[in-house]
């Protein structure tokens, strides 16, 4: 359930994204170079350097069994807030890195 930055969404789109997967493996969401969101598996797809500077920006790994995906995740509105709040400051336009941190 990918989200495009570059159009209209809301922190509902968000909800259904980090909803859209179970908590049985590690996740990154991601945002491709063309502001697509999405979530990456990487207990099956690690990735190295290489990979994550073909992105836009990316946020922390959800290791598995930690409760950032899923369908307790989406229904957390202040979880899903930051993390939306966090792609908006940071889509476009890049605060900092790649690398976008999120205090959880």
């Amino acid at each position: 359930m990918p989200v495009n930055l570059s159009g209209d969404w809301t922190d509902a789109d968000i909800a259904k994204l980090i909803g859209s997967v179970t908590d049985d493996r590690d996740w990154r969401l991601e945002v491709d170079a063309d502001g697509v969101a999405d979530l990456a598996d990487k207990t099956a797809h690690p990735t190295d350097a290489a990979y994550d500077e073909g992105l836009h920006c990316f946020l922390e790994t959800w290791m598995q069994g930690t409760d950032f995906v899923g369908p307790s995740a989406a229904g957390d509105k202040e979880l899903v807030g930051k993390i939306a709040k966090a792609l908006r400051e940071n889509y476009p336009t890049l605060k900092a890195t790649k690398f976008v941190y999120i205090a959880l």
